[in-house]
């Protein structure tokens, strides 16, 4: 049986995966070989934050917290109301109380996902979505 935390990974990993839009978007996977295409990708980062200990007895769950980001990179120099869609379809794709699961493991969405302000670099327009979770393993 996989680690807690890669089970974690493989849930939330799962949903993205399942991610439908149009056009499809290819993914930015973390460690993995990608060539950025210029028509817009999107990026996924996790990022596990803390461990709560909520039980006195040494064998209880934990509270595990984290987040989810994927960022929506659009192509530069188009009307900013498309990457606000795009990035509007992934929060929507991760709503409050969703749960996720792999193995023994429920990783649940605990509110509705950040959309942030969009941030211009070189060649995309870039707007991150941020999922919070919370797992109790």
């Amino acid at each position: 049986m996989p680690s807690i935390e890669t089970q974690i990974w493989l849930a939330l990993k799962g949903r993205v995966q399942t991610l439908t839009l149009s056009p499809v978007l290819p993914i930015a996977w973390p460690n993995e070989d990608f060539i950025k295409p210029i028509t817009g990708y999107l990026r996924v980062t996790h990022v596990p934050n803390i461990n709560r200990r909520l039980f006195i007895g040494s064998t209880g769950p934990h509270q595990r917290i984290g987040l989810l980001q994927i960022d929506v990179f659009a192509k530069k120099n188009q009307d900013a109301s498309v990457a606000a869609e795009i990035a509007g379809q992934v929060a929507a794709w991760f709503p409050t109380d969703l749960r996720m699961t792999y193995g023994a493991v429920s990783v649940r969405v605990t509110k509705a996902p950040d959309v942030a302000q969009a941030i211009a670099d070189d060649t995309h327009w870039q707007t991150p979505v941020t999922a919070a979770y919370e797992v109790f393993a």
